[in-house]
């Protein structure tokens, strides 16, 4: 019995228990915060504190928004610590906007504390908001969802619809840091005349900073498509005739089922070429013609789509050397399969002067319920 005791005792030595908890009486958790950019160098911080009370089974929950600007990120964040009554912690927050300007110089030192601190969520959704990060927060909508809920349901609809890469702050960790490779990152705008925060395209990086090019969102499908990505659904309407009574007869609307992505490099010389070759099998969603069943009119479409997405991936392409912004990895792939080109190249430089050849291979496989 006494080295029963003994051993409990010694086990209590040495256990750590809870010594690093933080209870929630004791903070205010944020889960939503924006950076704009300020003047003198400086940045402005909003962020968005919700606070839930509750008495005799009757819950209130109420949203302080407050701002600062400062020097750096953690110094706004003292000083809105100084505004609140209790401790200031962001280690559960959702969504961090970054206003347009801001987003145009290096955006690195804005998160370096969220990778240096170990309690941050990096499962956190980034975004730049067309306009300031201020005005999103600020946004109210005719429901009573929290911006940090809005915000980040908007942002899972458009990766889930193919618009845009669902990319977590730790998944873009691995993207800044990569040589030879750039990212996009969604884009929000606020239109007050429909009381709505709307997915406006994707945002083209080039290393940190915003290039102010985008990809529209008409055109974000075909672009997340070529780089070999898809979302629960991926659907494109593209206009395939013309001289019809009224505009609508003159577009058909699919849904991509499955695809094949090849991608090809070729330097040559000095000179570098991409062939780039997307198969797309579809389903036909909506098309007023009808008539499906006829294999001239489906052979048809399928050649009309294949030579409209092909154009519209040249497009696509030429904005982001307009951008500068390698988001389909050619300078990671150059730097791993033909080293000796690559240490020739200037890359920042050198990816507008890459000639690409696209070719998209449109498929209908499924043509609806009816005739």
């Amino acid at each position: 019995m006494k080295r029963f005791i003994i051993c409990i005792l010694c086990t209590l030595v040495i256990l750590t228990g809870c010594w690093d908890q933080n209870q929630f009486k004791n903070i205010k958790l944020t889960l939503t915060i924006g950076y704009d950019k300020a003047e003198e160098g400086k940045i402005y911080e909003t962020v968005s504190i919700p606070t839930v009370k509750g008495s005799e089974g009757v819950v209130e929950e109420t949203v302080q928004v407050l701002s600062s600007d400062a020097r750096t990120p953690l110094d706004a964040r003292d000083k809105i610590d100084q505004m609140i009554s209790q401790s200031f912690n962001p280690s559960k927050v959702e969504v961090v906007l970054i206003g347009e300007e801001l987003a145009k110089s290096d955006i690195y030192p804005l998160l370096d504390n969220f990778y240096r601190n170990p309690s941050s969520n990096l499962n956190a959704q980034l975004a730049i908001v067309e306009g300031t990060a201020k005005e999103a927060i600020n946004f109210r909508s005719t429901g009573d969802t929290k911006i940090s809920e809005y915000i980040g349901g908007l942002l899972k609809a458009a990766t889930s619809s193919t618009h845009a890469h669902g990319h977590n702050m730790q998944m873009l960790w691995g993207e800044m840091i990569e040589e030879g490779e750039d990212f996009a990152l969604p884009l929000l705008k606020v239109d007050e005349e429909s009381n709505v925060i709307k997915f406006d395209g994707l945002g083209l990086m080039h290393e940190d900073y915003y290039t102010g090019i985008k990809i529209p969102p008409e055109q974000s499908t075909l672009l997340l498509l070529m780089q070999g990505n898809k979302g629960n659904v991926a659907r494109m309407t593209r206009k395939v005739r013309d001289d019809q009574p009224t505009p609508i007869l003159e577009y058909i609307t699919f849904q991509v089922m499955d695809f094949d992505r090849k991608l090809k490099i070729r330097p040559e010389g000095d000179e570098v070429n991409v062939d780039m070759t997307l198969n797309l099998n579809v389903t036909v969603t909506e098309y007023p013609h009808d008539h499906l069943v006829d294999e001239k009119i489906i052979e048809k479409l399928n050649k009309d789509l294949s030579n409209v997405l092909t154009e519209e991936a040249s497009e696509v392409f030429n904005i982001t050397k307009e951008g500068n912004s390698d988001v389909f990895s050619i300078g990671r792939m150059l730097k791993a399969y033909h080293p000796e080109v690559w240490k020739e190249m200037d890359w920042a430089e050198d990816y507008k002067d890459v000639t690409f050849n696209p070719k998209v291979n449109v498929t209908i496989q499924n043509h609806g319920i009816i005739n």
